[in-house]
């Protein structure tokens, strides 16, 4: 799964919008539980200066929530003592990463700054790291769709992907009890390799 995946290109897969999709719908092209990772909101980061906050950068498989909203919440608030401030959009408030999208050229250099602090997948969660990476992928995919899941693998891309990608899909996977059994399947499919 790409939780912690959101980390390779989250950036990049966080807060993208889908050309037909509604303002607030997920991006088809965003891996299914993406959204896990950055989920925190900058108000969620401590305050103060960027090396205020000692977080262990590197998620292990099977991180609950809260670690990885503390990991991502230590991230972002090296973005904002870097200069990259909160946006809101439509009231909701966006955190550094919707500025930063909203003008990367801008802020990258903060984004650069705070490179070494971004946090890491599980080193089973990365094919260049864990040699049996697809079979994994492909045993966690049989799992998620045994309890009927919407998911599947994208050729060339990380993680399960919400296929066909209706917003119908993207509620059924975001639900706790689907968050949950992704959680579950990915422990399940990757604890073998360790």
């Amino acid at each position: 799964m790409m939780i912690r995946k959101a980390t390779a290109g989250l950036a990049a897969a966080l807060l993208a919008a889908g050309c037909s999709a509604p303002k607030d719908a997920p991006n088809p092209d965003e891996p299914a539980v993406a959204s896990l990772p950055g989920a925190a909101s900058a108000s969620a980061a401590p305050s103060g200066k960027a090396g205020d906050a000692v977080v262990d950068r590197q998620l292990r498989l099977g991180a609950t929530d809260e670690e990885i909203d503390r990991a991502y919440a230590a991230y972002y608030a090296c973005w904002t003592a870097h200069g990259v401030p909160s946006t809101k959009r439509g009231g909701v408030d966006g955190g550094p990463l919707l500025t930063y999208k909203l003008n990367p050229k801008k802020y990258q250099p903060a984004v650069d700054a705070c490179a070494d602090r971004e946090p890491l997948n599980p080193p089973e969660l990365d094919p260049q790291q864990n040699p049996d990476y697809w079979d994994n992928l492909r045993d966690e995919l049989r799992c998620v769709r045994e309890k009927g899941l919407p998911l599947q693998i994208v050729p060339g891309q990380q993680g399960l992907w919400v296929r066909p990608a209706t917003d119908a899909n993207y509620r059924k996977v975001r639900t706790d009890a689907a968050v949950q059994i992704q959680r579950d399947c990915e422990l399940q499919a990757y604890a073998k390799t360790r």
